[in-house]
């Protein structure tokens, strides 16, 4: 599956849809990509749609702990949404899911 990230907006929140594995070879594009939205939008939430992503390594895990340290210089909050089991697993696992929330679905945002 090809990496891609997807942006849309709500009422809510500023959402970025991301299909692929967030890997050693596409986190820092993963990071790069959501960090250059967080000026320009005026939402203070950042939802993640991981709901197409079935792997993510630790380079991912460090892109994603690098998005909640610049998302509070930012003043805005990255919520995780709808994480495939496995992933879950590792976010529990790793004691990640103490330091950044994660919803089922948007409307619990």
């Amino acid at each position: 599956m090809d990496f891609v990230i997807t942006f849309s907006e709500n009422e809510k929140a500023f959402v970025a849809k991301v299909s692929g594995d967030i890997d050693a070879y596409h986190s820092a594009t993963f990071k790069q990509k959501i960090i250059e939205h967080m000026d320009n939008i005026d939402k203070k939430i950042i939802a993640v749609d991981l709901s197409e992503v079935s792997y993510i390594d630790s380079a991912g895990l460090g892109a994603i702990v690098s998005l909640i340290k610049e998302s509070k210089k930012h003043e805005k909050e990255v919520v995780l949404l709808s994480l495939q089991n496995q992933i879950r697993r590792i976010f529990e696992m790793t004691k990640l899911d103490k330091i950044i929330r994660t919803e089922d679905t948007i409307e619990e945002v």
